[in-house]
């Protein structure tokens, strides 16, 4: 368990891992893959986590709205309460999946180059839909 601990930079290694130890009562909480070669594909396995509590894909230019449903189990659960988005690649359209995040408290979508001209929109649409949550934009 002290392995998926570290921060991922090995991408190929991360994916690795076996979808039924999810079954066996593992549970994956943080991801930092934090500048890494990440994509939407890859991330369809974080489905089953959860219990994911934090997530950084911040600079993951391979990451886009796709992403997002993926993490939608954990929101559900009520276990995700920080995702950061930074330096991404999503757009306007992925506000209406992250505002069914509602277990969020932390939320960054700083400097996504396809946001950055519907930032308000954004900020107020997010800080509406989800009121606890602190969102950086």
């Amino acid at each position: 368990k002290q392995w998926y601990q570290r921060r991922v930079r090995g991408i190929d290694s991360f994916w690795r891992l076996d979808l039924r130890n999810f079954e066996l009562g593992f549970k994956l909480t943080h991801i930092d893959a934090t500048d890494s070669e990440i994509t939407d594909v890859g991330s369809r396995y974080l489905r089953n986590a959860i219990n994911l509590q934090h997530v950084s894909f911040a600079g993951c230019r391979f990451i886009t709205d796709t992403t997002l449903p993926n993490l939608l189990s954990s929101a559900e659960a009520g276990s995700l309460l920080s995702l950061n988005l930074s330096r991404t690649n999503i757009t306007l359209e992925a506000v209406e999946i992250l505002a069914e995040l509602t277990s969020l408290r932390r939320l960054n979508l700083t400097d996504c180059r396809f946001l950055v001209q519907h930032r308000e929109l954004a900020r107020e649409v997010l800080s509406t839909e989800l009121k606890p949550c602190k969102v950086i934009i």
